[in-house]
């Protein structure tokens, strides 16, 4: 009779004595070596993570408790090492594995860090500091002394960020450059601040749809203004509203409108000057290697941290405006807008152009 630990397992199988094996080893973890976070030179800390101490120490002071490790590890990065981290490829663009070989850290732990860090600044900086301010008096003031232009409380722009080819609904994201990105809208004031920001949406849609979706369009047109008769300054792509207002292609020759032309234009360029420091300050959104959804994330991040540093900095040097790409008018703005509502809109141009007589 066999003894019960004489039968071998059918998962292991009996094991001949003399077929001896090298015990294994613990492989032991090689840690990087650090490099120096905190250059000491204030030109290459804010060369190299594109805000100024100031703003660092402000982001750190707001959201360090949080990003601290719960480990008594000697290995793992401090808050001020993930948001000098994270902001340094924000500022560069590089790939992720560029950006973490010249910190010393693994990919996968760029990687992690990256996305802690972006979460917890979109969902503890983003609300209050993207917003429309609660002084806009003085903002329709600064417009007002741009160019003349009254009642102005912001100007809207869309903007493309490319990103790689996603892998679900990947013809949706062909922009008309042939190319794949998400479509951004923003509003921005009159010293290049943003008020709001809205990049969900594919690169192959128009920007008046964009505009039309968001939570911005729904509130003016339920009558909400963050000033009393306020105004937005758009490009043509965008259809006219009471509280939009598009250059005038009729009657050109009018001086009123010449005039109402030429002082829409100049006021509304600080919306493409916006977009243009937006993108060389964090040269990442020349080109985001993530899928849509974090790239929208990505660009809200970006637009926080611009806001931040124009709260804490003094104005930053004029940069080139972004390039031009008009696009025509929305085809499905052309049918659905009632007769009322485009009624309302023109009467509102005419008391518009009246201050240009």
């Amino acid at each position: 009779m066999l003894n019960n630990m004489d039968i071998p397992h059918p998962l292991h199988p009996a094991r001949d004595d003399n077929d001896d094996e090298p015990p294994r080893q613990l492989q032991q973890r090689v840690y990087r070596p650090r490099i120096n976070f905190n250059p000491t030179s204030d030109f290459v800390f804010n060369e190299r993570f594109r805000v100024r101490r100031t703003v660092f120490e402000e982001i750190l002071g707001e959201i360090g408790e949080e990003l601290e490790p719960d480990t008594n590890r000697s290995q793992s990065l401090s808050a001020r090492q993930q948001i000098l981290l994270t902001l340094h490829w924000l500022g560069n663009g590089a790939q992720l594995h560029v950006t973490a070989d010249a910190h010393g850290v693994g990919k996968s732990t760029m990687e992690r860090t990256r996305r802690k860090v972006i979460e917890t600044i979109n969902r503890r900086l983003f609300p209050t500091k993207v917003k429309f301010p609660n002084d806009m008096g003085e903002i329709v003031e600064k417009f007002h002394n741009i160019a003349g232009m009254p009642s102005v409380v912001g100007c809207v722009d869309g903007t493309l960020i490319n990103i790689d080819a996603p892998s679900l609904n990947e013809p949706q994201y062909v922009d008309r450059h042939g190319k794949h990105s998400v479509t951004c809208m923003v509003v921005c004031g009159p010293d290049r601040e943003f008020y709001f920001v809205s990049s969900r949406w594919p690169g192959s849609v128009h920007d008046a749809r964009v505009l039309r979706r968001s939570n911005l369009f729904a509130d003016m047109e339920a009558g909400w203004r963050p000033f009393p008769n306020g105004i937005i300054l758009g490009d043509s792509a965008y259809p006219l509203k009471t509280w939009l207002m598009t250059p005038v292609h009729q009657n050109e020759n009018d001086p009123a409108i010449i005039r109402f032309n030429q002082s829409h234009k100049s006021t509304r360029s600080v919306v493409e000057n916006a977009i243009g420091i937006l993108k060389e300050k964090f040269p990442c959104l020349n080109h985001l290697r993530v899928d849509p959804t974090y790239a929208c994330e990505i660009v809200k991040c970006c637009v926080t941290l611009c806001n931040l540093s124009k709260e804490l900095e003094n104005p930053e040097l004029p940069l080139p405006a972004a390039p031009l790409d008009l696009l025509p008018l929305d085809p499905e703005d052309e049918g659905p807008q009632l007769a009322q509502d485009r009624q309302l809109a023109q009467d509102r141009l005419q008391q518009i152009l009246q201050h240009f007589q």
